[in-house]
């Protein structure tokens, strides 16, 4: 059995200003799986691939029969693709490919799949294993799919279980370049405690006396809750489902250092009980993006 090696992947980069909201410019894209060649230099290996992108985008479905085969937008949101590759062989059916376009909250992004296809048919002709063997990677590794997102040259890819525990017990200095945009997903917290306002004085006194910075704070913190209490803009935030208002949220709230993302289900994890009264203020302004944005 023959088996063709592609990479399938994408490039993100970040836009700032954009007119409809737009945060990110990206790239689509099939390549040879050999780091070598940057692109093919024609259709005797592959001879179309099919693009079935968002259907928020105009034109959902793009067919480009030349190299470079990719794609260009804009968007601010991660969705899911299907790639279809057809092979230059008239005895193979198109392959689809499903492909999660994810954007990240870093200014750049490349990401890559390396995909094994299983031709069926035999014979396989002489000229198109010449080219599974030209445009595959140069190492055989295992069958299964390898997946990454910075495919690197580096030949120290692997560490010893002892290296990997002690790189785990290092303290991590640095915060990763990019985070992903996620769903939110926020935990139910408890009614924050109410602070108690002090007596008020007369009016004289209070027309002489300047609040002192602890009672702007306070008022700050009394106004906040009048308008909306920790509680109440979680519920908001739970029942948003406005893609630029969770976008503008999710960055916002992953600045935040009590903020925890899962790796493995992308949701978002924090407390506004446990927030500053600015903090609260800021997440209620953006709650309102989408009002003053349709206006």
């Amino acid at each position: 059995m023959h088996i063709v090696e592609v990479t399938v992947g994408h490039t993100s980069t970040r836009i700032y200003d954009h007119k409809g909201g737009h945060t990110h410019t990206w790239t689509l894209f099939v390549k040879p799986a050999n780091k070598e060649y940057e692109d093919f230099p024609d259709n005797k290996f592959i001879r179309k691939v099919i693009f079935n992108i968002h259907e928020s985008f105009a034109q959902p479905t793009r067919t480009v029969s030349k190299p470079p085969f990719s794609i260009t937008e804009t968007g601010f949101a991660s969705f899911s693709a299907v790639v279809t590759i057809h092979l230059n062989l008239p005895t193979e059916k198109p392959r689809p490919i499903p492909y999660e376009l994810t954007l990240f909250v870093g200014d750049h992004d490349i990401q890559t799949e390396i995909q094994k296809l299983a031709i069926r048919n035999e014979p396989v002709p002489d000229w198109f294993q010449e080219l599974i063997k030209k445009y595959g990677k140069t190492k055989k590794r295992k069958a299964s799919m390898i997946s990454s997102s910075n495919d690197e040259k580096s030949p120290k890819k692997s560490l010893t279980p002892v290296k990997e525990e002690e790189k785990e017990k290092e303290p991590k200095q640095k915060q990763p370049k990019s985070r992903e945009i996620p769903r939110i997903d926020i935990e139910k917290v408890e009614d924050a405690p109410k602070k108690k306002s002090s007596p008020r004085k007369n009016g004289k006194e209070k027309d002489q006396q300047k609040p002192s910075s602890s009672e702007e704070k306070a008022e700050k913190v009394e106004k906040v809750a009048k308008t909306k209490t920790p509680e109440e803009l979680t519920k908001k935030l739970n029942e948003c489902s406005d893609p630029y208002v969770i976008y503008k949220a999710s960055e916002y709230l992953l600045s935040l250092p009590e903020t925890k993302l899962s790796s493995t289900t992308l949701r978002l994890s924090f407390d506004l009980s446990r927030c500053s009264s600015g903090t609260l203020l800021e997440v209620g302004r953006i709650l309102k993006l989408k009002k003053s944005k349709s206006k």
